[in-house]
Parts: structure tokens; sequence; C-alpha cells
């Protein structure tokens, strides 16, 4: 049935449900090309991470190259982030949720104000691992982070603006919408240099975050490679939980909820249009690379080469 499937490539991991021929030819040669190339640079672990650990010392002792972590939930990616380079780290978020409805696919919207710090699963990862909130902000808990409260488009440029000549070295891009995922991107465009590296939570999602880079890149000329693709930063707030046992508990419920409720289902639920996307549709590499892990395999890292237009703004 592989062999006469006519639908290869109009559907990508980890989701398999928005059919890209609802794009423009442009977007849609865009998103093969960058599924050709991710399939080059798997990895099994968290990008985000990975990346930290492999940065660039800064090109001077004066320079002050800037980490930023946007849309940090309770604070892990950013700490984390901060222990694995040993710079500091910058976390912005309203901590209120979003701050936009994120449509993630035709069927699935996430509401405005979902992943607020108020809701129970924040309140009880917040408890398990040790986290205490003070006047509405997670702690630095010894770390070399400080968190900006606020949404990104009020908080961004103005710290931006204190800073006119830091550029850029790593941007973490975790607020999950098209419209805040563009407005960062143009926001920051002048504190990108040759070798910033960009992190996307959930690039995967192509009417999000790919979306938002495809229009920013094709409008500056910029050059770009892919790096990584892997684990997002979920998991991360999990393997936090002080209680040896607790951590257990989670990492169950975790791999149950996601095989029997999250996007896992798709591999046996055979009535699932995703069900026979997936079986029929995926690259074989594809398949063993998604069943290698019960967690969430849409962040995507990538290296400017190339400033384009930008260039001449400096």
């Amino acid at each position: 049935a592989r062999f006469v499937y006519r639908r290869r490539d109009r559907y990508i991991p980890n989701l398999y449900s928005r059919d890209i021929a609802v794009y423009e030819d442009d977007y849609q040669a865009f998103v093969r090309r960058t599924m050709s190339d991710l399939r080059q640079c798997r990895v099994p672990d968290h990008v985000l991470l990975r990346e930290a650990a492999r940065l660039a010392p800064p090109r001077s002792a004066n320079t002050d190259e800037l980490l930023l972590d946007l849309g940090v939930w309770i604070g892990w990616s950013t700490r984390l982030t901060a222990d694995t380079n040993g710079r500091t780290v910058y976390g912005f978020d309203t901590f209120e949720g979003l701050v936009e409805d994120w449509q993630i696919d035709d069927q699935i919207m996430v509401k405005q104000g979902t992943f607020s710090l108020s809701e129970p699963l924040a309140q009880r990862f917040i408890r398990d691992t040790g986290v205490t909130l003070d006047d509405g902000l997670p702690p630095a808990l010894g770390r070399a982070v400080q968190f900006i409260k606020g949404s990104t488009y009020d908080t961004l440029a103005p710290f931006l603006a204190n800073r006119p000549d830091a550029p850029i070295a790593l941007f973490h891009m975790d607020l999950d919408t098209y419209e805040s995922c563009l407005h960062a991107l143009e926001t920051c465009k002048d504190h990108f240099i040759d070798g910033s590296i960009l992190v996307f939570d959930e690039y995967l999602v192509t009417n999000g975050e790919m979306r938002a880079f495809y229009e920013f890149q094709a409008k500056y000329g910029l050059e770009w490679r892919y790096r990584a693709w892997g684990l997002e930063i979920w998991e991360m707030n999990v393997e936090m939980v002080a209680s040896r046992w607790k951590r257990l508990a989670y990492y169950l419920i975790l791999i149950a909820g996601y095989w029997a409720l999250g996007d896992g289902r798709y591999v046996w639920t055979f009535f699932d249009k995703r069900f026979w996307r997936f079986w029929l549709g995926a690259p074989i590499g594809d398949i063993a690379f998604m069943l290698g892990a019960a967690g969430q395999r849409k962040s995507v890292s990538l290296e400017i080469t190339g400033l384009g237009t930008l260039r001449g703004n400096r």
C-alpha cells in the first residue's frame, strides 16, 4: 500500500494533520525542503540544551551577547540553558498564559490564557520542582537568569533598546503562535548576526513558527542552515521534579497520555486519517524517529549564515 499511496510529503511530523497542499506553491516548496534537510539532522535529545552546550564563546570580552528565552512557563528552560552554557539568559513571559488563540491545525485550537501559572498543572509543577513565585515571577534558584514579565509585544523592544549594540547569540522561541513569533523575529532583526542560533520549540506546526520564519527569511533574504531536529522542552519540567517517585509517576502518566490521548494515538487509531498518513506516507526513517520517544519532536534549530538585506541596516 505504501508504494501506491499518492500523498507522500503532504503531511509532516509529528501531527500528520494539515495538508500542506492548502498553502501556496512557494511555501509548499519551503516545507518540503525543510523536511528533506531536517531528516539529515535528527537528534535524540533536547535541541535547546544541545545548542546551549555548543554555543560559540563570546566574540569579544566586551561584547554583551544575548541569550533570549521567549515563553518560559515556570522557568526551567531558562535555568537549564544557563546551567548548560554558563552565561546569563533572559526569559520573557506573561506568566498569565497565551496572549492570543493558537490554532495548531484545522481541528485544534489552544485558547488565549492557556498555560497561565495559575492553572492547576502549573501549580503542581511549581510545587513539585521546588519553585516559588515572587510577585508572580519564578525565582532564579541560583542560576544566572533574569525573568521579564509581560507580553513580548510590550517588553521585547524596550529591552533591546537598552542594549542597542548587543548581538543575539541564542534565540529560543516558545511563544507558540504565528503572530507572536513573527513579531519577535521582526523586533530582534537588527540584533541577529552571522552565527546567531535560532531554536523553535513548535517548528513543525506549519501555520505557526515555521510559517513565521518562512515569511521573515524571505522578506530579508536571509541565508541559514538547519542544525538539529529533536525533543521539545516540555520533558525538562518533569526531569526537575524533586521526588524520584513523583518523577517516575509523571513519566508514566505522560507516556500513557501521549499514546492514549495525545499525538501518539494516531499510530494505532486506524479510524483516524493521521493513522494512514503516518503508516503509508511517512518515510521509514520518520516512523522510527517518531516511535523512538514518547514525547513531542517538533523542536528545530537553525543558524543564520547570511544577513541578506538586514546587513544594510547596520
